[in-house]
C-alpha cells in the first residue's frame, strides 16, 4: 500500500507521501466546468478535477473563481461535505499513481475527534474515486486509514525519537497546534513506548492566524477609510510588514507585532487556565503554520517550548 499523510485544514490542504513528495494548496473548492488547456492559467497548483463525473475547481483555481467557492468545514461531520470530498479526492490523486491502494494517515480537530473519529474512519476505509486531472485518469482507493487527533501526528515522525530521549515515562507533553482558524491544545502522557491522549488537559481554542488577519484587516480598513479589507490582503500585510495606503507604502511592522502578541497572549492564558500547567509540569511543543508565523512572541510566552518545524503529517 502507498502511504500518504493528509491534513485538510481550514486554511490549506497539506500532503506528504512515503517517498517524500509534498504538496500544499488552499482548502477551497467549487463546482466548475471542464476547461481546455488554452483557457487555463496552468499554474502548478491549479486543479480542475473531474471526480466521479463531476468537475470541481480546487485550491488556487477555486480562489481565482472565488465566487461560490467553499472553504470547509464548520460541522463535525465535515467529511459528508461534497467540497471536502472533492478536496480529498484531488489531494490523493495529485500524489498517487494511476491505480493506487492507499494507506492514509490523517487527523481530526480536537473539537470533533471524539464525536467523529469512528464515522470518519469508516468513511475513509470505503472511499473510492475516479479522478481526472489534466487528462490523466486515476482510480483512487483508500485501503486502510489511521485517524488521530491532529496534534498527535507529530509523534508519528521519526524525528520525534530524538525528543523522546529527553522525557521519562509518566511525563506530560502538550502540543500547541496553531492553525489558520483554531488552535488545538493537546496533552499526552508518555508511557515509555507511546503517547496516550489526556482529554482532561486538551481543548480547542477559537484563536488562530485568522484572528491576527482579522485585527490587521480592521486596522487597514480604518486607515484606508473603507468598509472592509479581505483577510487575504491582511495576510499579505502581515507577511510583508507593509501596506499601501493612498498611494504610499505604510510600515505596519509595529501594528503586526501588537496584533501577534494579542493572539499569543490569548493562547498562553488559555494554556495556563485549562492545560496541565495548573497542576503538572509539561513539555510544550509548538506546531502548525501559526507557530512559525508567531515565532517571536511565542518564544517569549513559552521560553522552554520546542518549535516543531516539520509538517504534522509524518510517515513511518
Amino acid at each position: 500500500m502507498f502511504k500518504i499523510g493528509l491534513d485538510i485544514g481550514y486554511g490549506n490542504t497539506k500532503i506528504i507521501t512515503e517517498d517524500g513528495h509534498k504538496l500544499c494548496f488552499p482548502s477551497l473548492a467549487k463546482p466548475g466546468e471542464k476547461l481546455t488547456m488554452d483557457k487555463m492559467l496552468s499554474a502548478v497548483d491549479d486543479y480542475v478535477a473531474t471526480i466521479n463525473g463531476e468537475t470541481w475547481f480546487i485550491g488556487n483555481m477555486a480562489a481565482k473563481e472565488h465566487r461560490f467557492a467553499v472553504r470547509a468545514f464548520d460541522d463535525t461531520q465535515r467529511f459528508t461535505n461534497p467540497a471536502f470530498q472533492a478536496m480529498l479526492a484531488t489531494a490523493l490523486a495529485a500524489v498517487a499513481d494511476t491505480e493506487s491502494n492507499i494507506l492514509l494517515v490523517t487527523g481530526l480537530p480536537l473539537s470533533s475527534y471524539a464525536i467523529s473519529e469512528k464515522d470518519f474512519k469508516k468513511f475513509l476505509n470505503n472511499f473510492t474515486a475516479e479522478v481526472e486531472i489534466n487528462g490523466i485518469i486515476k482510480n483512487i482507493k483508500v485501503k486502510q486509514s489511521h485517524v488521530f487527533p491532529q496534534a498527535a501526528g507529530i509523534f508519528l515522525n521519526p524525528l520525534c525519537e530524538e525528543f523522546k530521549k529527553n522525557i521519562m515515562p509518566g511525563d506530560l507533553t502538550t502540543v500547541i497546534d496553531i492553525g489558520y482558524r483554531t488552535t488545538d491544545v493537546a496533552t499526552f502522557k508518555f508511557t515509555g513506548e507511546h503517547f496516550e491522549f489526556v482529554l482532561e488537559y486538551s481543548f480547542t481554542l477559537d484563536e488562530g492566524m485568522v484572528s491576527v488577519f482579522r485585527d490587521i484587516a480592521h486596522k487597514m480598513a480604518e486607515d484606508m477609510e473603507v468598509f472592509n479589507v479581505s483577510f487575504e490582503n491582511a495576510e499579505r500585510t502581515f507577511l510583508s510588514n507593509s501596506c499601501r495606503i493612498n498611494g504610499k507604502d505604510t510600515n505596519y511592522g509595529d501594528i503586526n507585532k501588537l496584533v501577534a502578541q494579542k493572539t499569543v497572549d490569548s493562547i498562553a492564558d488559555a494554556y495556563r487556565q485549562r492545560g496541565p500547567a495548573k497542576n503538572h509540569d509539561s513539555f510544550v511543543i509548538m506546531a502548525g503554520g501559526g507557530s512559525l508565523a508567531l515565532h517571536d512572541p511565542l518564544k517569549t510566552a513559552f521560553p522552554n517550548a520546542v518549535l516543531w518545524k516539520m509538517p504534522n503529517l509524518l510517515m513511518q
